[in-house]
């Protein structure tokens, strides 16, 4: 999980910049990262994964399934366009909330096929604090300001 989140925070700026330097273009940017990620991912696949009987059980699969592909590719969007609009540490610091609001959504209801984990006080507190967290990273700058003044 550690590497993960390393590399999205890495991945971000990279994006961002190669979004920067195609003339001001993050779509080709998402393009050319998500396809890099596509051959790399192919050639792990020659190495690790079972091709067998691959194709009668994709088309098996109900469509939602395969949806994954369509948010990634929105993900690496947001992060070629955002990260130089309004901040790393804002990007990813709503990311980071975000993702860890919609998990507890999705594990109280057992969405997505998830197994139900109920949202009890203290994950309902810790969330809460991190939105608290949030609207202080934000705005918390401002806010400091116009009561000194």
């Amino acid at each position: 999980a550690f590497a993960a989140a390393t590399a999205i925070a890495i991945q971000a700026p990279i994006n961002s910049r190669l979004g920067q330097a195609l003339m001001g273009q993050p779509l080709m940017a998402a393009l050319i990262s998500f396809s890099i990620g596509t051959v790399t991912l192919f050639i792990l696949c020659l190495f690790r994964a079972d091709f067998n009987n691959l194709g009668p059980t994709l088309l098996q699969q109900p469509l939602w399934k395969l949806t994954g592909g369509v948010l990634g590719a929105l993900v690496v969007f947001c992060s070629a366009l955002l990260p130089l609009k309004i901040g790393l540490g804002n990007f990813l610091f709503t990311v980071v909330v975000t993702q860890i609001i919609v998990a507890l959504i999705i594990d109280h209801f057992g969405l997505i096929g998830m197994p139900t984990k109920s949202i009890d006080l203290w994950r309902f507190l810790g969330a809460l604090v991190m939105l608290c967290g949030l609207f202080i990273f934000f705005f918390g700058g401002k806010i400091a300001k116009q009561l000194l003044n």
